[in-house]
C-alpha cells in the first residue's frame, strides 16, 4: 500500500533556534508511516542538509509579508507544489509558514496543520495565523496549548512535546573535562543558551557574583553567543562578565559545534537555565537532564512539564538570582543529593526522545488524515 504524502513547509533556511533543530531531528529520524516532502521559504544551509538526507526539497524565495506581489506569487507556487506532489496533508512548521500556506490551500481538499513552537502573548503574527484555516494546531507544550486556545477563533489543538537527541556514548564528567582541557579537580556549573535577554544569561552572572566567595573552587561556563535579534545584549553580558574578574574560572565558550555541546553538558556538575521570559518548552533542559545532569531552571512556560521540582531538578522564580545561587550552593555542597537528582533527571529527560516525538507526530498525522 502506498504511503500517504505529507508536505512540511519551513520558513527559514538557517538554523537559529529550537524549531529549526527539531525539524532536523525529525527528518533525520524519518517517518515510519508517511513520505515526507519539504518546502523552504528561504534558501540556506538547512536546505542542503535536508537534501543530503534524500528528501524531496524545493525552495520558494519569499521576502517580507508586506511585499504583496511576492506574497501572491509565493502562495500560487505553494498551491502548485502541493498539487504536483499529490500531498494528502501539509504541516506548517512555525507561524510564519502558516501565513503563506493557509491562504494558498484555503480551498483545497488537503488537510492542513500548523506546529506552534511558541507561547503566544498576542503577537500579531500569531493572531493572524490563528484566524487562518488549520484542521489541528500542534503545540509544543501544555503551556503553549493554553495560550493558543485563548486566541480566536478556537481551533482544535493537541500537545506534542519536542524530542531531543543524546550521544550514543556519553563521556563521564572527568573524561569530558579532560577532552575540553578544563580543570579536573574543580566543580563546574554551566549554561547553554544563545544570548537573548529573555534567556536570562545575566541572571546566571548575578548568581555567580553571589557565589564566588562561598565556593572559591567552583568554575563556570556559558556556551552560546550573540543573537541577531538582541545585538546589544552581548555587550551587556561581556561587561558583566569582565566586572566579575574571575579570570579562567569563568569561560565564555561562544558558539560551539553541535557535536561538541554534549561534551560541555557532560563536563558540568550542574546546568542552569534561568530564563526571565516564557520558555515554550525547554529543549536544552531536557537534553541536559537526559545526560544525567541536575538542572536548575525557571518555573515558566513548558519547563514545569519537564522538571518535577525536588525530584529530578529544581525550579526557581524567573529572574531570581538569589534563589538560583542558594540552590547552586546547596547542590555543590551535597554531592549525594546531586547524584540522586541527576539519576532521576536522566530517566526523565530521556522520556523526551526524538523517537517518541517522531512516533507522536506520525500518530497525530495518521489519525488526522484518515478521518
Amino acid at each position: 500500500m502506498e504511503q500517504k504524502r505529507i508536505g512540511i513547509v519551513m520558513p527559514l533556511g538557517h538554523q537559529q533556534g529550537g524549531a529549526e533543530n527539531l525539524l532536523m531531528h525529525l527528518l533525520t529520524h524519518g517517518s515510519k508511516r508517511f513520505t515526507l516532502h519539504c518546502l523552504f521559504l528561504q534558501d540556506g544551509p538547512m536546505v542542503e542538509r535536508v537534501r543530503a538526507l534524500n528528501y524531496s526539497v524545493e525552495v520558494i524565495a519569499t521576502t517580507r509579508l508586506t511585499d504583496a506581489l511576492n506574497l501572491i506569487r509565493s502562495q500560487w507556487r505553494i498551491r502548485r507544489w502541493a498539487r504536483f506532489q499529490k500531498l494528502d496533508a501539509v504541516l506548517s512548521w512555525m507561524s510564519k509558514a502558516h501565513l503563506y500556506v493557509a491562504p494558498a490551500l484555503a480551498f483545497s481538499s488537503q488537510r492542513l496543520y500548523w506546529f506552534q513552537h511558541g507561547i503566544s502573548s498576542g503577537q500579531c503574527i500569531d493572531k493572524l495565523a490563528s484566524r487562518l484555516r488549520a484542521d489541528t494546531v500542534f503545540c509544543c507544550s501544555a503551556a503553549s496549548q493554553q495560550a493558543q486556545d485563548r486566541l480566536p477563533p478556537h481551533r482544535r489543538s493537541v500537545v506534542c512535546h519536542p524530542g531531543v537527541t543524546f550521544p550514543i556514548e556519553m563521556s563521564t564528567t572527568a573524561e569530558a573535562k579532560q577532552k575540553l582541557n578544563l580543570g579536573l579537580h574543580t566543580s563546574l556549573v554551566g549554561m547553554v543558551s544563545r544570548w537573548e535577554r529573555w534567556k536570562g544569561v545575566h541572571v546566571f552572572l548575578e548568581a555567580i557574583a553571589k557565589l564566588t566567595a562561598l565556593e572559591p573552587e567552583t568554575s563556570f561556563f556559558i556556551v552560546g553567543g550573540p543573537h541577531p535579534r538582541d545585538p546589544d545584549y552581548a555587550h551587556e553580558i561581556e561587561t558583566m562578565a569582565a566586572r566579575l574578574n574571575l579570570g579562567d574560572r569563568l569561560i565564555l565558550a561562544g558558539q560551539r559545534p553541535a557535536d561538541e555541546v554534549p561534551l560541555w553538558l557532560a563536563s558540568a556538575d550542574l546546568i542552569v537555565h534561568p530564563c526571565i521570559g516564557t520558555e515554550p518548552f525547554g529543549m536544552a533542559v531536557a537534553e541536559a537532564m537526559g545526560m544525567g545532569r541536575t538542572v536548575i531552571a525557571s518555573n515558566t512556560g513548558g519547563i514545569p512539564e519537564i522538571i518535577r521540582h525536588g525530584k529530578d531538578g529544581f525550579l526557581i522564580p524567573p529572574g531570581d538570582s538569589t534563589e538560583l545561587a542558594d540552590i547552586m550552593l546547596r547542590l555543590l555542597r551535597d554531592p549525594a543529593l546531586r547524584a540522586e537528582t541527576g539519576k532521576q533527571a536522566r530517566e526523565r529527560g530521556r522520556s523526551f526522545s526524538v523517537d517518541r516525538f517522531a512516533d507522536r507526530i506520525d500518530s497525530l498525522l495518521d489519525t488526522a488524515v484518515t478521518q
